[in-house]
């Protein structure tokens, strides 16, 4: 029955975090104004991917962590390809929304590319530059491996998907006005939801299942 938990717990943190990455792809074709800073709206959710993904990698160790990446990376590949091709189906009689469908559920393929290929590489990063810090703090001090480690891993995943979505689509000082908003205030909002971490890495600790080569 305890596997059985471990099992579930793991499982729901898989689906929470590839579900979090389609709803981000989705909002991230409005553009905002944030004090004259144009901010696409996956700002408003993405930063929950750090949180699950420190979760995953403390709880069960680097492998699962990447590997639940990687079932992110192909659920998201799905999602994609079915609202590309409900889009190219021809819409019933007078229905008028078909442009609207397009705009937000066809996806802007900049924003899709660059929102995995952020995704897949700074999350590995991440776990990555996570547990070579545990190595040193063992079960102690997780804000300095979350944190120690988002600071690489977000620099990965800004310039990544801003220069592969909005390079060019913005002017270049928008872009780097954009690109340096994003990278604090998703830090920001990290540090903000540290007492969450730790809350939820304690209310899960009985079931984790680390792997046995992971630092203990």
């Amino acid at each position: 029955m305890k596997d059985i938990k471990k099992l579930k717990v793991a499982l729901a943190l898989t689906a929470f975090s590839a579900s979090i990455l389609v709803i981000s792809n989705i909002v991230a074709v409005k553009l905002w104004d944030f004090c004259g800073i144009a901010v696409d709206g996956g700002i408003a959710i993405f930063p929950l991917t750090y949180i699950i993904g420190d979760l995953v990698v403390e709880l069960y160790g680097k492998k699962l962590a990447n590997y639940v990446i990687g079932v992110g990376f192909v659920l998201n590949i799905l999602a994609v390809l079915v609202f590309v091709l409900v889009g190219m189906l021809p819409p019933f009689g007078d229905w008028g929304d078909q442009e609207a469908y397009q705009a937000i559920l066809g996806f802007t393929p900049r924003i899709v590319a660059g929102s995995l290929i952020a995704y897949v590489f700074s999350g590995m990063v991440n776990n990555f530059f996570f547990e070579k810090i545990r190595k040193k703090t063992g079960e102690k001090h997780l804000y300095i491996r979350s944190l120690g480690s988002s600071v690489i891993a977000k620099i990965v995943d800004n310039v990544l998907f801003k220069t592969i979505a909005f390079l060019g689509v913005l002017s270049f000082e928008d872009f780097m006005w954009q690109l340096g908003f994003a990278y604090v205030a998703s830090l920001v909002l990290e540090v903000a939801m540290t007492p969450l971490t730790y809350l939820l890495v304690g209310k899960l600790k009985k079931y984790a299942i680390r792997d046995s080569k992971s630092p203990a």
